[in-house]
């Protein structure tokens, strides 16, 4: 495993792999079985994303364990990290592309520039925000943030948690809270048992994953857990933390049914409304977008090889639309088998393969999505809820702001500050840009999304300091 240089200077590499989750691993060990040496780039501490999320290394494991779930498969992807055309590059955030295929990191304080010949963006997912009253509250935590405690912290948020929202992350969450030792005191689904059952002959496309499924809504009842089948979350309530849910059936409509609601005591609450795909990069770099509500909202343009409009660099995985673990594999192996391809060497039979695979996931990707078509991302919000939670602002002052926005939410972002925190809109652009739809009377395509400029993640800013300027130039003016 060699070193880059963290100097400011740049340092040429033949793949550049962004992401070292199970699409990133993945393509990482289609391309050294090619002869091509990768640079695999990761802002966490350890390899494996959010799927193969591994406990700190100080941390030991007992056999048998009940929180080493599916560690055997982890660490047959990690192997690929220990091959010598393989440079790891942990705790290192990609923040700037300067020029065509160069990208700036940012590590340890340091910066640095890698020059790649070709790129493969493995950026993964983040929860979908779904703002309801309460969702701000001390204990109430995304699913997705849930499964990083038990699986990168042995912790639970709390003893007594109720689970709420829309898609099969909650069965995840909930079965993994089950074999830790928590009281699982309610399972709120949005989507009903009908609906699910129509879509039986698309999700049979995948025997496995539909067989864990089923064996996650097994343990729940044996446990003696209600499973709340077309039911949301109304409202959470508490003085310093969590402490009292509402739960309401929904109607045709999906609003719920105040007067059969139900109360529910917990000290913590998880909720998961599926997931979105890390676009921050992908916008960034000026890659062509498109939303596309099945894959999770807005994912960059590719090609059948999963280039993205910008050419030689390629996108799979969950951040570029959202299919989960297998199909993140099967796209890393394609997008490793069409880079190989690209640099002169082919892998006989392994592109045509990966895309007969992904075509068959992608059915059941569909089925999957269509069984649990999530509700709009405001759809429980109320005027007073909070929607931009770095800033605090309002449904209410968003949908004021956008009677004179025109649907350009960057002129909402100059107004209010509308994802200028820490996040950067990752909690609050959807939500944001789906208020400005409904107020204008327009598509969700046609809301301008605000300008994404460097850094992408927040970084230190000492390292900048390593960065060499370039010519002085007039900014680029907003659109009027």
């Amino acid at each position: 495993m060699s070193s880059v240089a963290v100097d400011g200077s740049v340092a040429d590499v033949d793949v550049l792999l962004i992401g070292a989750g199970p699409a990133g691993l993945a393509a990482a060990a289609t391309l050294v079985q090619a002869g091509i040496a990768v640079t695999i780039v990761d802002d966490n501490n350890q390899a494996g994303g959010q799927y193969f999320r591994q406990l700190p290394a100080a941390f030991r494991v007992m056999p048998g364990a009940r929180l080493a779930r599916d560690q055997h498969r982890a660490l047959a992807a990690l192997a690929v990290l220990d091959h010598p055309l393989v440079t790891f590059m942990p705790d290192t955030t990609i923040w700037a592309m300067p020029a065509q295929r160069v990208f700036s990191f940012s590590r340890d304080g340091f910066s640095g520039r890698l020059r790649a010949r070709a790129v493969i963006l493995a950026t993964g997912a983040h929860d979908r925000p779904t703002p309801f009253p309460g969702w701000t509250l001390p204990g109430v935590v995304s699913a997705g943030g849930c499964l990083n405690l038990v699986k990168g912290q042995g912790m639970v948020p709390g003893r007594r948690v109720a689970i709420v929202g829309n898609g099969p992350l909650l069965l995840v969450a909930a079965y993994s809270l089950l074999r830790a030792g928590v009281e699982v005191v309610a399972v709120a689904e949005a989507a009903t048992a009908a609906g699910l059952l129509r879509q039986t002959p698309g999700l049979l496309l995948s025997p496995r994953l539909l067989a864990l499924g089923i064996g996650y809504r097994a343990a729940m009842l044996r446990a003696g857990v209600p499973l709340m089948n077309g039911h949301a979350i109304v409202v959470a309530t508490g003085e310093q933390r969590v402490e009292r849910i509402v739960i309401a059936p929904l109607d045709a409509h999906q609003v719920p049914r105040h007067e059969q609601a139900r109360t529910f005591a917990v000290d913590a609450l998880v909720t998961g409304y599926g997931l979105t795909p890390s676009t921050e990069i992908t916008r960034m770099i000026g890659c062509t977008m498109r939303n596309e509500p099945l894959l999770g909202g807005w994912v960059p343009k590719r090609s059948t090889a999963l280039e993205t409009s910008i050419e030689g660099i390629y996108a799979a995985g969950d951040g570029a639309g959202i299919g989960g673990v297998e199909l993140a594999v099967v796209e890393g192996r394609l997008a490793g088998s069409a880079v190989a391809a690209r640099l002169g060497r082919p892998i006989p039979g392994t592109l045509a393969g990966a895309v007969r695979q992904l075509r068959r996931l992608d059915r059941f990707r569909h089925a999957l999505s269509t069984a649990y078509a999530l509700p709009e991302p405001v759809a429980l919000a109320t005027d007073e809820t909070t929607i931009c939670r770095c800033e605090e602002i309002t449904q209410g002052e968003i949908r004021k702001a956008a009677r004179d926005c025109d649907g350009n939410l960057g002129r909402i972002k100059s107004s209010t500050r509308l994802s200028m925190g820490r996040c950067q809109g990752r909690n609050c652009l959807v939500p944001a840009a789906t208020i400005v739809a409904r107020e204008c009377g327009v598509s969700l395509d046609s809301v301008q999304l605000p300008r994404m400029r460097p850094p992408a993640r927040p970084i230190p800013i000492g390292s900048l300091l390593q960065e060499a300027l370039g010519p002085a130039r007039e900014p680029d003016m907003p659109p009027s």
